[in-house]
């Protein structure tokens, strides 16, 4: 397959991709302008289920470009390990830092969810890897702007 043709390919996935996504919005907001507020959950299940089908569908690619790359590009390889690697020590230091303390709340005797520890542990490693992972993108791109402007 050649590269005109695979990326004409990647451009009608992402065409299609993006029209059905407008398309459920639209569906989504015409459908929960007039509802009553108990079928609000019920109507928010399908717009909640295509965010998990794109969810899939981005882990999927992920997964897949990097061994295409791999393919095409074999000096590369080492580059690419060692940026997964990197991503991994993110979040193991972002594990590292969370805390299991159970949260207290009004709510605490219903919701089982403030004191489990896995949860706990698991939203705060979310939470930890994004600050961390912004804070990086944020240097860099500073790091990037001053290195051009010394470079003049």
């Amino acid at each position: 397959m050649s590269n005109k043709s695979l990326s004409t390919l990647i451009k009608i996935f992402s065409w299609g991709v993006m029209g059905v996504s407008v398309l459920i919005a639209l569906i989504f907001f015409i459908r929960i302008s007039g509802a009553a507020p108990e079928d609000e959950t019920i109507i928010a299940a399908s717009y909640i289920n295509w965010a998990i089908i794109l969810l899939g569908i981005a882990a999927f690619l992920a997964v897949i470009f990097p061994l295409i790359y791999f393919l095409f590009n074999p000096k590369n390889v080492l580059k690419v390990l060692l940026a997964l690697g990197a991503l991994v020590v993110v979040f193991v230091v972002a594990y590292l830092l969370a805390d299991t303390t159970p949260i207290i709340t009004a709510t605490s005797a219903t919701e089982p969810n403030f004191s489990n520890p896995s949860v706990l542990a698991f939203a705060d490693t979310g939470i930890f890897a994004t600050y961390i992972l912004l804070g990086i993108a944020l240097f860099l791109l500073l790091f990037t702007g001053l290195r051009g402007v010394f470079n003049r």
